[in-house]
C-alpha cells in the first residue's frame, strides 16, 4: 500500500509559514522549530485536528491512505466555519484523490464523526451550611453526553455521582437525598435529560428534564420536566417555560429546616406521621408545578435587562392559591473586567414576599478564560419571593440576608479552585434565634 509522510503534505496544502499562527503544541513529537508547527498546533487547539491515543501526531513517519483518510474527514467534520474550514478545505484538495479511493469508508466517517461527544466534572467539595456546625465534605463527578440528532437537533444528558460525609476528607461515602416522599440514591443520578432544538426560525425548544434559563435562573432555578421555548427578535429574547419539578425537599423549602420556610411554616410537602396499627411515617408526596414568562431585552454592549413573571404550585405550601411572583434583573459593564449584576423580585403571599441580590463582579464567570476573578454583594433572599435560586451556591438557602463574596483562580488550563463565603442571618429571627452564621463552598475542579 502506498504511504506518504503527513507533515509536509498538510503543510504544503495549507500554504503557511511559521509566523501565521502561534497557538500552543499538543504533540509532543512535532517541535517547535517544525516547518509544520504552526500549522498543525493551530488545527489541535481548534479541537479540528487530533492525533493519536498516545498524544503524538507521529508526523515523521510514514501513514496509510487510511490514517491520513480518518484524520482529514474527523477535521472536516469538525471544521464548519471561518478559517478552521478554510484551512481543511485546502488540504482536502490536496488528498482529493485519496479521498475519493475510500469512497464510502470517507462518507461515514465524516457522517458519524463526532456526533457523540462526552464532556464533564470531577469536584472536591467542602461546604459548611447554616446552622449545621460541622463541614461537608463531598466527591462528586458530573458526566455530559451530547449527541447530534440531525442539523438542528442535539439530545443531553447529564449524570452526576456523588460521595459526602461530615467525618472528613476522604471519608465520604454514598447517600441519599429527599426528593418529595423518596431517598433517591445520588450515585449515577440522572440529573439532566433533554432534546433541544429549533422548531422554526429564530425559536429552540427544550423538551425534558432541564433547568429554566430564564433571567439567569434568579428566581425560577428548579430543575423542570416540561418545555421551555426561546424565541429570538433582534437584541429581544422572549422565552417561556412550565412542567414540574424535580428537586431535592430541602432546596424547595422544609417545614423543620432552619430558615427556609413558605408561608411562614409550612414546606413543599406533607408530613404524615406515625398513627394507630403502623401507619407509615414519612412524607406525602406534592407534585410541584410551575411556569414563567421573561422578555429579555440587550440594549447595549454594555446593558442587559430583562422583566419575567413565575408561578408555583404548593398545595401544602399555599393551599389552593399559588405563589406568583414578579421580577425585574439588570446586567451593567462598568469597565473592561468590571460589572454589576443584580435582580429584584416580590411574591403575592404576604410573608417574606421580596427578594433581591446587588453584585459586583469581576472578570465575569469563573467558567471564562480569564486566570482570577470573584464578586462581592449583599443578598435578601425572601423564601415567598422565589421558587428557587440560581445565587444560592449549596451552602445556604432562602430565608436570610447577609454579605456575600466569592473568589476563584484557574492554576491551569481545566483545573480551577472556586470559593464562595456567606454571612448573614435568618430573615425571620424567630428562626436561628437571630444568630449571625457564616457559610462556605468551596470546591476544587477538575474539567474535561
Amino acid at each position: 500500500m502506498q504511504k506518504k509522510s503527513f507533515l509536509p503534505v498538510l503543510a504544503l496544502g495549507m500554504g503557511l509559514t511559521a509566523n501565521c499562527y502561534a497557538a500552543d503544541n499538543p504533540f509532543a513529537d512535532v517541535p517547535a522549530d517544525h516547518w509544520a508547527y504552526d500549522a498543525v498546533s493551530q488545527l489541535a487547539a481548534d479541537n479540528i485536528l487530533e492525533g493519536y491515543e498516545d498524544k503524538s501526531f507521529r508526523g515523521n513517519h510514514q501513514i496509510t491512505r487510511y490514517e491520513m483518510a480518518q484524520m482529514v474527514a474527523k477535521a472536516r467534520a469538525k471544521a464548519s466555519s471561518g478559517e478552521d474550514k478554510v484551512l481543511v478545505e485546502k488540504l482536502t484538495a490536496e488528498f482529493q484523490a485519496e479521498l475519493e479511493q475510500l469512497g464510502v469508508k470517507t462518507a461515514n466517517l465524516e457522517r458519524n464523526a463526532d456526533r457523540v461527544k462526552w464532556s464533564g466534572v470531577f469536584a472536591q467539595k467542602a461546604m459548611k451550611g447554616n446552622p449545621d456546625e460541622h463541614t461537608w465534605w463531598e466527591k462528586e463527578l458530573f458526566l455530559n453526553v451530547d449527541a447530534a440528532v440531525n442539523e438542528n437537533w442535539n439530545v443531553h444528558a447529564g449524570v452526576d455521582t456523588k460521595w459526602g460525609s461530615n467525618e472528613g476528607w476522604n471519608s465520604e461515602e454514598g447517600f441519599a437525598d429527599a426528593y418529595g416522599a423518596s431517598n433517591v440514591n445520588v450515585s449515577n443520578m440522572l440529573y439532566q435529560l433533554y432534546a433541544k432544538g429549533a422548531p422554526f426560525k429564530g425559536a429552540f425548544a427544550t423538551l425534558g428534564l432541564f433547568t429554566p434559563g430564564l433571567q439567569e435562573g434568579f428566581v425560577g432555578n428548579a430543575r423542570t420536566k416540561g418545555m421551555e421555548l426561546d424565541y429570538q427578535i433582534r437584541k429581544t429574547s422572549l422565552k417561556a417555560y412550565g412542567g414540574n419539578l424535580h428537586e431535592k425537599v430541602s432546596d424547595m423549602s422544609s417545614a423543620w429546616s432552619d430558615a427556609f420556610r413558605r408561608h411562614g411554616n409550612r414546606g413543599d410537602f406533607e408530613y404524615v406521621g406515625t398513627g394507630v396499627g403502623g401507619t407509615e411515617t414519612g412524607v406525602k408526596d406534592q407534585r410541584l408545578r410551575a411556569w414563567g414568562l421573561a422578555a429579555e431585552q440587550r440594549f447595549t454592549d454594555c446593558t442587559t435587562a430583562g422583566i419575567g413573571y413565575y408561578n408555583l404550585h404548593s398545595p401544602v405550601a399555599y393551599g389552593d392559591s399559588h405563589l406568583g411572583i414578579v421580577a425585574v434583573n439588570l446586567r451593567q459593564r462598568l469597565a473592561d473586567a468590571w460589572e454589576l449584576s443584580g435582580f429584584y423580585s416580590h411574591g403575592n403571599q404576604h410573608y417574606q414576599n421580596k427578594a433581591y441580590d446587588v453584585k459586583f463582579i469581576y472578570n465575569g464567570s469563573p467558567w471564562g478564560d480569564k486566570k482570577v476573578g470573584g464578586s462581592f454583594g449583599y443578598r435578601y433572599l425572601g423564601s415567598d419571593a422565589l421558587i428557587m435560586s440560581s445565587v444560592v451556591n449549596g451552602s445556604e438557602k432562602p430565608g436570610r440576608k447577609g454579605w456575600e463574596a466569592s473568589l476563584w483562580y484557574h492554576f491551569m488550563k481545566n483545573i480551577q479552585i472556586q470559593g464562595y463565603l456567606f454571612n448573614g442571618t435568618a430573615i425571620n429571627k424567630a428562626y436561628d434565634n437571630g444568630a449571625h452564621r457564616t457559610a462556605y463552598f468551596t470546591s476544587l475542579l477538575f474539567s474535561f
